[in-house]
């Protein structure tokens, strides 16, 4: 049966994302995140949890900003290296 969805932000459930960051080109950087949700849908706000252990928290902490890229069934592969590396 056919469902007709309104516009909104749920993200949720999925697998994990992969969120880009960095301002310059020497910071580029791609980490794998499986913490991610939505906090609310007006306005349209959503989270990532990342250690500060990670090589991104730093670049995401100074320019507060990032993107979140969701993954496929075909990225899996990806998804995981990109987690492991």
């Amino acid at each position: 049966m056919k469902q007709d969805w309104k516009p909104g932000t749920m993200i949720y459930p999925l697998p994990a994302v992969l969120v880009s960051c960095g301002k310059e080109e020497s910071e580029y950087n791609i980490i794998t995140v499986a913490w991610t949700g939505t906090i609310c849908t007006n306005p349209p706000m959503c989270y990532i949890s990342v250690r500060p252990e990670r090589h991104s928290y730093e670049i995401i902490k100074r320019n507060m900003e990032f993107v979140i890229n969701l993954t496929t069934k075909d990225m899996a592969f990806s998804t995981d290296w990109c987690g492991v590396r």
